[in-house]
């Protein structure tokens, strides 16, 4: 009996401390559409173009790469004018396990001269993910590009 009691209170108290720890972790809620455009609402930035959603046929041009895990939702938003120098990404993986591998991929896979025509750094390139949710944006603008990281990093 008694080793029944201590069986109970360690599965009981290793399941309080498992979802405490996965309760901290918000996800922004909706498609790639509707989280870019709480992204742009609550850093207060308007929306800089047009959105395309990311596809085997622009996955290149927008990524640099083909060989990404499978994405269950995307959105890129780009300037109308590819003097602008500010793009924003929503990807949302299929596999929560595939965010890491995205994210790497992201950063040696991207190549903004390809959307922007004007001469930037590794600095203006910020990516971030929440639950299954990458954001990354290019924008030679510091405080607009900290506040779409930290709008980001806010959103429900």
């Amino acid at each position: 009996m008694k080793k029944l009691i201590v069986f109970l209170l360690i599965t009981i108290l290793s399941i309080t401390v498992l979802s405490a720890c996965t309760e901290g972790e918000s996800v922004p809620t909706g498609t790639a559409v509707e989280i870019a455009e709480k992204v742009f609402q609550q850093a207060e930035v308007q929306s800089f173009g047009m959105s395309q959603e990311i596809s085997a046929e622009n996955m290149e041009f927008y990524l640099g790469s083909l060989d990404y895990p499978e994405f269950a939702d995307s959105i890129v938003i780009t300037p109308m004018i590819n003097i602008d120098t500010r793009v924003l990404y929503v990807i949302k993986a299929a596999n929560k396990g595939d965010v890491e591998t995205i994210k790497t991929k992201l950063n040696d896979n991207i190549d903004p001269t390809k959307l922007i025509c004007v001469t930037f750094s590794m600095e203006d390139v910020v990516i971030d993910s929440r639950g299954d949710v990458i954001f990354m944006t290019i924008n030679s603008d510091l405080e607009q590009r900290t506040a779409l990281a930290e709008a980001f990093n806010n959103i429900e």
